[in-house]
């Protein structure tokens, strides 16, 4: 059983903004803008994940500077060709290293002020908060089919919002972990997101006008998301007893035939039409055991995939023997993760080069490491803790250098161990940084693998210090 307590509350969460794009250059530098506005105040940090799905103008190009001018907090993917909303939110979804996820469209039709009032919703203990457009600045042929197909949707999934295509939304990690994203299914995310179980709610938001650039949408799309909306009814009606659905089918087939032959004997009935009857009847009859072999098809390969392992998700459980305990577990995947160690790593980085800098953190970050950064060493003293388990410090900072601030530091947080970094070719680097307290010392630039490695042992370090005492 993997287990792990439930996070009361996101107080100040890691965020990570998720922004598929195409042809939308001249609203992105804006939209950085006021997004970063908001995470500064709201989290204890953050990204944007950008992807580019396959724009003809400019706007990679600006997704590169945004990157320069803020190498810390952007990252960017660029697909060859355009492969549709979902699959660049599946790689968005892959990318995300924070706590709550945010997705939002890049036309600043979505307001970047309404982050707080998502975080609030999601602390009151909702897994899914999505937008809702009361007041929509849309074309009435775009508002029309939306609302007949949100209606329809909330009928047949069960799932009751006004506005399940908005693209505003919040999401705890959890669950973008547990979402199979692919097709067009990003308008199903909260009927899938009620299959896994989670809770879906929904905040009015303010919605404005297109100011740049053209709707990637049209009426087809209604088409295909009445398609879609049966999908996902299938699989939350009967992906775990698919014989159940063909069977019925079958039975239909077989009574469809029986009324056929019996239409086509009585008196009434002119002969063309008897001779259709009948020739129809078995057409029917034959379909019966054609849906049976389908359903049988369909258990095996349930039952194969149920076989090799799938762990149904405990939301609470009491343990008669350790006590009462509400615990909540997330993912397979993150339980395992979690698994292998009992606290959260937190490395503080101090290095003044903002690229090393923001490369160590994301590797990290991917790592599951909460992380702290600095640029001086005066800043590193302020923000080393007895809480943190590895500072990775380069040895030549302004101000106060690395082998300076050392000392200070095992002062501060003797159980901190100090894996030093320099970008000089001085042989004796090394050997200062050990003598100096360091736990050990790596040449930039440093390989993530190596990198990784290196942190790992340097934590095993600390929290061996920690049981000891």
């Amino acid at each position: 059983m993997y287990r792990f307590y439930q996070m009361s509350q996101f107080s100040k969460p890691t965020l990570s903004f998720i922004i598929p794009l195409m042809n939308e250059a001249p609203s992105l530098r804006e939209l950085h803008t006021r997004i970063a506005e908001q995470a500064n105040e709201h989290s204890r940090g953050w990204e944007i994940i950008y992807i580019d799905d396959g724009s003809t103008d400019n706007s990679w190009e600006i997704i590169q500077d945004l990157a320069k001018e803020d190498p810390e907090h952007v990252r960017a993917l660029k697909f060859r060709r355009n492969r549709t909303k979902a699959p660049a939110l599946a790689t968005g979804y892959k990318e995300s290293t924070g706590e709550v996820i945010f997705t939002l469209d890049a036309d600043l039709q979505d307001d970047p002020k309404e982050i707080p009032r998502f975080l609030a919703k999601l602390n009151e203990g909702w897994d899914v908060v999505s937008g809702y457009k009361e007041k929509r600045h849309d074309p009435w042929h775009k508002v029309l089919p939306s609302r007949v197909f949100n209606a329809m949707l909330s009928k047949v999934n069960g799932v009751k919002l006004h506005d399940h295509n908005c693209g505003f939304k919040c999401y705890r990690r959890e669950v973008v972990k547990d979402l199979p994203m692919y097709g067009e299914m990003h308008r199903m995310v909260p009927s899938l997101a009620s299959i896994e179980g989670y809770k879906t709610t929904e905040i009015v938001v303010e919605h404005h006008a297109r100011q740049h650039g053209v709707s990637k949408y049209g009426w087809e799309r209604l088409l295909r998301g009445f398609m879609d909306m049966w999908s996902v009814f299938f699989v939350k009606t009967y992906r775990e007893r698919p014989m159940h659905f063909f069977a019925i089918i079958a039975v239909f087939c077989v009574m469809l035939a029986g009324l056929l032959w019996a239409l086509a004997f009585l008196p009434i009935i002119s002969e063309s039409v008897r001779t259709a009857l009948t020739s129809a009847a078995p057409a029917a009859l034959f379909a019966a055991p054609v849906c049976l072999a389908i359903g049988f098809l369909a258990e095996l390969i349930g039952y194969r995939h149920y076989k090799e392992g799938t762990d149904v998700p405990i939301i609470e459980r009491i343990d008669l023997n350790e006590g009462v305990e509400h615990e909540k577990v997330i993912s397979l995947a993150d339980a395992k993760e979690q698994s292998k160690r009992e606290v959260t790593p937190i490395i503080l980085i101090a290095d003044d080069d903002p690229v090393t800098r923001a490369i160590s953190a994301r590797i990290m970050k991917k790592e599951g490491w909460e992380v702290i950064t600095a640029e001086t060493g005066e800043e590193a003293m302020g923000a080393v803790s007895p809480e943190v388990h590895v500072v990775l410090l380069d040895i030549y900072l302004p101000g106060l250098s690395g082998l300076e601030v050392l000392p200070k530091i095992k002062q501060l947080s003797p159980k901190s161990q100090v894996v030093v970094l320099s970008g000089s070719d001085k042989p004796t680097d090394g050997a200062s940084a050990i003598k100096a307290g360091g736990y050990d010392f790596l040449s930039k630039p440093v390989k993530a693998d190596e990198l990784v490695t290196t942190l790992n042992n340097a934590l095993q370090a600390s929290l061996a210090l920690r049981v000891a005492v």
